[in-house]
């Protein structure tokens, strides 16, 4: 078993560097933080937690909180934060909360004390439990809403996102375009919901088409392809004219190309499809589906090394800070050609 004398002599430095980089500390330069971590890689050489934690007085496991891992996003999402936790050497404990307030804060009030720092995408969570939260254990939030509690946050490009979408279905032609994923129940005003709504308002507004009510399909509790199908069947049996479906998730828009060529209609001909979050699936659908890549690997690193911070020294971190994730419009088959390219329908 490699021992961190074995990765100091592989990647020339000293012991003492070799004991910064694997306790996340700042004082490191990139470029030897890259020769630690690379012959760490090497020799597999595995932390000892245990003895770290007696030396430091710091808690190497952190909790991710995320609603749901059935959505092909989060569990990209977990992924990816577990392969980013494992170069800061802490240990990632999954919770899942369906997105409920009570479960998301008996989650944090039961194993919270016993984290180093916890990961959150919360859902139910008001203002005065985000602070409650913030005050049991070192916490990020994965989130577009903001909260008024000392909370780090990183969040995803949501109405950019779907606006650069509805500008390329615009682009290619298609006037028509539902809103697949819209949610006027109770979810709190700056969920992904609504933000990725007033993005395809403003890619509307921007092409100076009108928000047409009957083009706006509601999907409740949660974005499926089950329910995306069912959502754009809907359209089809009312007869609703619409030549695009601009997905909010993935999952949705695969039940959208689904419906559509059950229907028995020709993709992108007919109907355009394009989702977001950009998933493996995306790429190996039929027609293979045009996505917004919301930036998931960025989201996982700026979020770990927010915390590492906290964990490290939380009084010296201001407030509140906020990382946005860059996004990527991935083209793909499900949009490309457009009506005049196709010859029409």
């Amino acid at each position: 078993m490699s021992t961190m004398n074995d990765v100091a002599l592989r990647a020339g430095v000293s012991l003492k560097t070799v004991s910064r980089v694997v306790n996340g500390e700042p004082s490191v330069s990139e470029q030897t933080r890259q020769k630690v971590n690379a012959a760490i890689a090497e020799l597999d050489f595995r932390p000892n937690s245990v003895a770290r934690n007696l030396r430091t007085g710091r808690i190497d496991v952190v909790g991710l909180v995320l609603p749901q891992l059935s959505q092909p996003y989060f569990s990209s999402l977990a992924e990816a934060i577990m392969r980013e936790a494992e170069r800061h050497g802490l240990t990632v404990l999954i919770e899942l909360t369906d997105g409920d307030a009570e479960a998301e804060m008996a989650l944090v009030r039961e194993h919270g004390p016993h984290l180093g720092g916890l990961l959150m995408y919360p859902v139910g969570l008001s203002d005065a439990e985000a602070r409650t939260v913030a005050g049991i254990v070192p916490t990020v939030f994965m989130s577009e809403r903001a909260y008024d509690a000392p909370v780090d946050r990183v969040a995803m490009a949501n109405r950019e996102g779907v606006r650069a979408l509805v500008g390329h279905m615009v682009s290619l032609g298609y006037t028509r375009i539902a809103a697949l994923g819209a949610d006027h129940s109770d979810l709190p005003e700056r969920s992904a919901a609504h933000l990725r709504l007033d993005g395809y308002r403003d890619g509307l507004r921007d092409a100076g088409l009108p928000c047409l009510p009957e083009l706006v399909i509601d999907v409740h509790p949660q974005w499926s392809r089950q329910l995306g199908a069912a959502g754009v069947r809907r359209l089809i049996e009312r007869g609703t004219s619409f030549d695009a479906v601009v997905a909010f998730a993935d999952a949705l828009a695969l039940g959208a190309l689904h419906a559509v060529q059950e229907a028995g209609l020709r993709i992108p001909a007919e109907v355009a499809v394009a989702g977001f979050d950009d998933t493996d699936e995306a790429g190996y659908s039929y027609p293979s589906l045009t996505s917004v890549a919301p930036g998931t690997a960025q989201i996982a690193r700026e979020a770990l090394a927010l915390l590492n911070d906290r964990m490290n020294d939380a009084a010296a971190q201001p407030a509140e800070r906020l990382v946005v994730a860059d996004f990527e419009l991935m083209v793909r088959e499900s949009t490309l050609g457009g009506t005049a390219a196709w010859g029409g329908a």
